[in-house]
């Protein structure tokens, strides 16, 4: 029994909504690459990591806090 035409229509997402679902699958990639905290609420707050993603399009290198993690272990474990 194939689909009618009405639930193929219904079920299709507006390109804004596609938009905002792929600008959010891009801040998770950023996210989980350079360290950060992934947290959907973020979008559009300066004062989150979204701020650092934004400078990231801009060409800005961004922290890298895997980076600033592993340097603070080793710190850690050369004091003991």
């Amino acid at each position: 029994m194939s689909n009618p035409v009405w639930l193929k229509k219904h079920l299709k997402m507006k390109p804004e909504v596609e938009t905002i679902f792929e600008t959010l699958d891009k801040y998770r990639e950023f996210c989980v690459t350079y360290g950060f905290v992934y947290d959907e609420a973020h979008l559009g707050n300066d004062k989150s990591p979204w701020a650092d993603y934004q400078r990231s399009l801009k060409g800005k290198e961004p922290r890298n806090n895997w980076v600033v993690a592993a340097e603070q272990f080793k710190r850690s474990q050369s004091q003991e």
